[in-house]
């Protein structure tokens, strides 16, 4: 090898160790910066060229091969789920924590109405004919009817609180997947020139890990090195560079809550996404506000309809103070369909009291209790549901904290998970100030003795210059 080629060779290596250090610094500066990958500087050795006196090959020095991200793809792999899981879990955890109308400390809520008002019929049974034992029931039954009201009422503004929540998260997840599908593309092209984009691949992999968190959207890389994002139901947000869109829209057979469509990118019919089809934060609000919070609210209107359906019998069964037939106590729509939400005091019995059926025949003059005491005993009849009303309170009270218990808990071992795999994450990916700190001094000393061969070269040129001169 000559001095020329020496320099050559030792100038090619200053510039790898170069870009060495400069990966290093490059860490140092992001060893902050959320969702930054560690990167790393790939040297190689350059295929000798000289052949020495025909007895060997002297080596060609180093170059540049890449730079390159570290990232463990066994923990990579699993992160998508693990995300969406947390992120599904705690949404729904959070959204029935916040319903506090079930609470047993709440006064004057419903099961503390029901008991007030089979207290006044017990009382009024002592003396039908006291107008103030009359009234007193009236007052009661008003009470008990604001109770479901105001039950139903907290049950859909939660409900409608999570429609909200639902609009804006998939506002943000059209943000995201139109950028993932811009991504896709600059990725994409700068991959075709032979490099690799590592911050554009950082930016890349930080929206993912939102698609993941917001909608439950996996990865599916093709040859190319785009990345598709896909629905736990299999449907594609993203493909290449193109993105669908997501919007929200009225279901009237849901009480007019939210329900989230999918706009496929090529044009065609837009398609109303089920619960089972999504999942991350969007997937835990729906399953809150279309699971425990429905079905509590459907329960009521069940347990409301059934209840003024029944006292209104004993009521028809029975004569007021009168002697005529006794009229309804509440009203109530032909349907449960938003019973607990419209039942109402009959106004007729809201103004006279004394339309309360007490007596058992028309007769019997106003001493008689005989169709109140049946209409007392209601509270131990059984409902559609094979409970009485008091047993039919208790279990969707008893059904809604089950849920939420399941929710938080499944939440706080979902959490766990996340956190575990985050842990393992950054332990791969993550920058070591030590360890960057070593690895900039290793570059520092391999630059010096690179410096010192060039020195070295130089002053063999000027000898060798001298002699010949």
């Amino acid at each position: 090898m000559d001095l020329i080629s020496l320099l050559n060779n030792t100038a090619n290596g200053l510039s790898a160790i170069q870009a060495r250090a400069a990966t290093t610094s490059n860490n140092i500066a992001n060893a902050n910066t959320p969702g930054y990958a560690r990167q790393q500087a790939n040297l190689g050795e350059a295929v000798p060229s000289v052949l020495a006196g025909g007895r060997g090959y002297i080596g060609g020095g180093v170059y540049l091969v890449n730079v390159t991200q570290t990232r463990d793809q066994f923990v990579e792999s699993q992160l998508p789920m693990t995300f969406a899981n947390s992120s599904s879990s705690t949404a729904e955890s959070d959204a029935l924590a916040s319903v506090s109308v079930f609470n047993n400390d709440t006064t004057g809520g419903l099961t503390d109405s029901m008991s007030a008002f089979y207290s006044s019929l017990t009382a009024m049974a002592q003396n039908p004919s006291d107008s103030s034992l009359r009234q007193s029931v009236v007052a009661s039954a008003t009470s008990l009817v604001s109770a479901f009201n105001s039950t139903s009422a907290a049950l859909e503004q939660a409900r409608s609180g999570v429609d909200a929540s639902i609009t804006g998260t998939v506002q943000q997840v059209n943000s995201i997947l139109a950028q993932v599908a811009d991504l896709n593309r600059r990725i994409s092209v700068a991959e075709a020139s032979g490099g690799q984009p590592n911050d554009l691949l950082d930016q890349r992999h930080n929206l993912m890990d939102q698609a993941a968190q917001l909608i439950g959207a996996t990865q599916v890389p093709d040859a190319s090195g785009n990345i598709s994002l896909v629905l736990p139901g299999g449907t594609t947000l993203v493909s290449s560079s193109v993105a669908a869109t997501l919007s929200v829209q009225s279901d009237p057979t849901n009480k007019g809550h939210t329900d989230v469509v999918f706009t496929p990118a090529d044009g065609s019919a837009p398609v109303v996404l089920k619960q089972s089809e999504l999942g991350g934060q969007i997937g835990g609000l729906l399953s809150a506000r279309d699971g425990a919070l429905g079905q509590a609210s459907t329960d009521l209107d069940t347990l409301a309809f059934d209840f003024a359906t029944m006292v209104d019998a004993r009521n028809h069964a029975g004569f007021d103070l009168n002697g005529n037939q006794g009229g309804d106590v509440f009203t109530v729509g032909a349907t449960l369909a938003n019973a607990a939400a419209t039942i109402a005091l009959d106004p007729a019995l809201a103004s006279n009291p004394s339309l309360l059926a007490a007596a058992g025949s028309a007769t019997s003059g106003p001493g008689d209790a005989t169709n109140l005491q049946s209409m007392v005993a209601t509270q131990s009849t059984p409902l559609a549901n094979g409970l009485d009303v008091q047993k039919g309170m208790a279990k969707i009270v008893s059904d809604f904290g089950t849920e939420a218990s399941d929710a938080q808990n499944a939440s706080s071992f979902d959490t766990t998970m996340l956190q575990n795999l985050q842990d393992m994450r950054n332990s791969a990916s993550g920058v070591s100030l030590d360890d960057e700190m070593v690895g900039l001094m290793q570059s520092q000393h391999a630059y010096e003795a690179l410096a010192k061969v060039i020195t070295t070269t130089q002053t063999l040129l000027d000898t060798l210059m001298q002699m010949v001169t």
